[in-house]
């Protein structure tokens, strides 16, 4: 028979009070998956390095819970071989990973930074890279960078790209915007940016393996720009990336403005495809959550999957206004309920114990197991080649409460709590 995604749900308050009372190992939420044909083909799960200190053992969720960590990343409590401390600024970081030998990144390498204020050069395109062309995607395992304090004591103050930094996981530092360009393996991991994050691969470059781990953009706004994004240039592949137990509040576009806004949107001239969004929960922004695009005939990589959503939950705008966030003053109201829009490439997206709120664009599917969607014409507008949707009406009525059961909010006091 088959299971309903509610048999996974976790509160996540719930979690916190269990945490300071039993090991997270004994927590363990077994995960229903996708079958084997289907792969979520990172390979960044949250599972053991084999070093002595134990790390958590991933929890389900609909968001971030602590547990969600690259498996290539010591953990951030291991006892490394190497620990290098380096003061607060991008040149000291850079100088240590450009000292970084491979027999160090396999044994374990950390990177503790003191405390302190990073300065942002801007993250567009063009922008000045903070940090560029250090780390190694080949390392056997990734570099660490972390505040040597903890949590909330390093942040980046203003808009920041990196360009060709491979194999470095960067965890607990908080931003504004970020652009990570050409980062094949590395990641950004427990953080909260307050306006988003995006990957992208430029100047024919193939980009592969980037990864975002409970990056957290808890607060609305009115604004124009999509937050978070997934962006392939001009003759570029960018492909099997990971969100992974993140969180997106809705950006509802300001009055007046004509910018097309959502929250997550793939895109770009070049080939994209590959990205898999797993324990995550976006709210729509102006136009939808999830902005898939569409794939190119030529895409080399076409035929294999192209969105697989696993465990999360999308939503329209209009549902974030009805249980969580408010229209704010000269915003623009939604004229449309719509989670997810674009075509993405037939037959290769897959979803799996998630719930859509909202309608969708004209889709085919490849595998749909156990997701419950919120609009009625799923069926008939969104074929489905193995499986089906459960249009449950009653997802049109959910209210604060059952979204503060599933996916509270994630506040500081909480995110303090589980990146301790």
């Amino acid at each position: 028979m088959t299971e309903s995604p509610d048999r996974f749900l976790l509160n996540r308050r719930n979690f916190v009070a269990m945490a300071l009372l039993v090991p997270v190992a004994a927590m363990t939420v077994a995960a229903a998956r996708l079958p084997d044909s289907v792969v979520f083909h990172t390979g960044l799960k949250g599972t053991s390095t084999g070093v002595a200190t134990a790390r958590p053992a991933v929890i389900r969720s609909f968001g971030p819970n602590g547990t969600h960590w690259p498996a290539h990343t010591p953990w951030i409590t291991d006892k490394a071989p190497t620990v290098v401390d380096v003061t607060c600024d991008w040149a000291s970081i850079a100088r240590a990973l450009t000292a970084v030998t491979a027999a160090q990144a396999a044994a374990g390498v950390h990177i503790k930074v003191r405390p302190g204020i990073l300065p942002g050069l801007g993250a567009s395109s063009g922008s000045k890279p903070v940090l560029e062309a250090v780390g190694q995607a080949d390392w056997a395992k990734n570099v660490l960078v972390s505040p040597r304090d903890g949590w909330g004591t390093v942040r980046i103050s203003g808009d920041a790209r990196l360009r060709d930094v491979e194999g470095v996981t960067f965890a607990r530092i908080n931003g504004v915007d970020l652009l990570l360009t050409n980062c094949s393996r590395s990641v950004w991991a427990h953080s909260k940016m307050s306006k988003g994050l995006r990957m992208s691969s430029s100047y024919r470059s193939t980009t592969r393996h980037c990864g975002a781990y409970e990056i957290v953009m808890s607060d609305s706004k009115a604004d124009i720009a999509d937050p978070l994004g997934y962006a392939a240039g001009s003759g570029c592949v960018l492909t099997d990336c990971v969100w992974d137990g993140c969180y997106g509040a809705p950006v509802f576009r300001s009055q007046g403005a004509t910018d097309h806004v959502d929250t997550l949107q793939m895109y770009g001239t070049g080939w994209y495809r590959g990205l898999t969004v797993r324990d995550s929960t976006f709210f729509g922004s102006l136009n939808c959550a999830l902005q898939i695009g569409g794939a190119r005939d030529d895409d080399p990589n076409r035929g294999k999957p192209f969105l697989s959503i696993d465990h999360s939950i999308v939503t329209s705008q209009a549902t974030a206004i009805r249980v969580r966030y408010p229209l704010p003053p000269n915003a623009e109201a939604p004229k449309m309920a719509q989670a997810i829009n674009g075509i993405g490439e037939p037959g290769q997206l897959y979803s799996n114990d998630s719930y859509i709120f909202g309608s969708m664009y004209r889709s085919s599917w490849g595998r749909v197991q156990n997701t419950k969607v919120s609009y009625d014409r799923a069926i008939s507008n969104n074929p489905v080649a193995s499986g089906s949707w459960t249009y449950d009406s009653s997802l049109n009525s959910w209210g604060a409460a059952q979204f503060n059961d599933i996916t509270p909010s994630p506040t500081d006091q909480y995110l303090a709590a589980i990146w301790r």
